[in-house]
């Protein structure tokens, strides 16, 4: 394994560049990803790693192997670092690509994210819908993008495994999920029905309003059926990412432990 020494005006750290701040993959489809945990994750995950670039007197002594593998002084590194304290790692791995027909094919839930902005948010429900068995994440139009940097970090590598569609239209994915009768339901402090007299055990999506407005007028009307999450009177409303929790757990729990 050789390691190349490359300056700042490398057209490929352009490229990276451009990628995170975009939050897309770079021109060859490839991911950038920051950290060693995640670019660990990422191997564990069985995704290959193209390519490696390492600040200057930054360890390899726990990263994965690489055939190509770039040494980058701070000032070329820092120009693709997306986070303030790096740890002098970044890595292009090749991400999977998924169906909306590989994410309808068991019995768990799936979850349907309409307009979340925050990439924190996006990153956690990854996180919470693996941990909970759900079978994939569709996010609609409007939703922070997949490839975001802040979402790959905050699912602490859930983005690398748990099937994901994106850039879907609202119609296209009430459509799917009519062909295969799969229910719709969406979440409302107003609702009369409460996610524990649901009936978890079939197959269901879950759709998941944006942070601050919830879901709208036509997001609500394409829902099955609206549920609440039981809580206090005193608190309006939850966060996006705890709602989601609570309702896969729910469906969690129901599934496995009655």
């Amino acid at each position: 394994m050789d390691t190349i020494s490359i300056g700042k005006h490398n057209p490929r750290l352009a490229d990276i560049r451009k990628a995170v701040q975009r939050g897309a993959l770079t021109i060859d489809g490839l991911l950038p990803i920051e950290g060693p945990t995640l670019v660990q994750e990422a191997h564990a995950s069985g995704l290959s790693i193209h390519a490696l670039f390492v600040r200057e007197g930054t360890s390899m002594a726990d990263l994965p192997q690489s055939s190509s593998v770039y040494s980058l002084d701070s000032s070329a590194f820092k120009a693709i670092q997306d986070t303030e304290h790096s740890q002098g790692v970044i890595a292009l791995v090749q991400p999977r690509k998924w169906s909306m027909n590989d994410l309808l094919q068991g019995e768990s839930p799936v979850v349907v994210l309409a307009g979340l902005q925050d990439p924190g948010n996006v990153g956690t429900i990854l996180r919470v819908a693996e941990s909970f068995g759900a079978s994939g994440c569709l996010g609609l139009s409007g939703t922070v993008a997949i490839h975001n940097s802040k979402v790959s970090r905050a699912s602490t590598g859930s983005v690398f495994r748990l099937p994901h569609v994106w850039n879907l239209e609202l119609e296209e994915v009430v459509a799917t999920l009519k062909t295969r009768n799969v229910p719709l339901i969406g979440t409302s402090p107003h609702a009369v029905d409460s996610i524990t007299s649901w009936d978890w055990s079939r197959p269901v999506a879950v759709l998941i309003g944006n942070e601050g407005a919830g879901l709208n007028r036509e997001q609500t009307e394409a829902c099955t059926t609206m549920l609440r999450v039981p809580h206090e009177p005193q608190t309006e409303s939850l966060n996006s990412a705890i709602a989601a929790a609570v309702v896969l757990y729910e469906a969690y729990r129901k599934r496995n432990f009655t």
